[in-house]
């Protein structure tokens, strides 16, 4: 089932749909597929939940869409029966894509800008308080004063 049909397919939208109906598909179809909410087997409902949940992310993203667009024309227009669904197609003029990452949101970044600056005020608060408190930074373990 995975190397015959297309992500579109697998959502059940045309080739133009936009991400809102994208998004609509998805929420119809995990809400029947995801394995706590079906009558279908477990591993049955787990594998179809994890192709529509892989169609999506892949159709949802902008460049990854085009460049999924870009392959399905070129394997179509070259008719082979190769796989057309990939995790992840690589481009080479996309040497940036890699693996399923995506760019950290904003919010992930701000916590990231927040952790450094905890960090750093707690490293020059421990440097601070130990300089007035007549402890030197630079000591002796007590093991090699014998």
């Amino acid at each position: 089932m995975k190397g015959e049909i297309s992500y579109y397919k697998i959502l059940g939208v045309d080739e133009n749909a936009s991400n809102h109906e994208l998004r609509k598909a998805f929420c119809k179809l995990s809400i029947e597929l995801h394995p706590d909410t079906t009558s279908l087997e477990m591993d049955d409902a787990k594998s179809k939940f994890q192709e529509v949940l892989e169609a999506y992310e892949n159709l949802n993203n902008s460049s990854l869409r085009k460049i999924y667009d870009k392959k399905l024309k070129e394997r179509s227009s070259s008719n082979h029966n190769t796989k057309v669904l990939n995790n992840l197609i690589i481009d080479s003029n996309n040497q940036n894509l890699v693996g399923n990452r995506r760019p950290f949101s904003n919010g992930e970044l701000f916590s990231l800008f927040l952790l450094f600056i905890i960090i750093s005020i707690s490293l020059i608060c421990s440097i601070f308080i130990a300089s007035f408190t007549g402890k030197e930074l630079d000591t002796l373990p007590i093991w090699l004063v014998k």
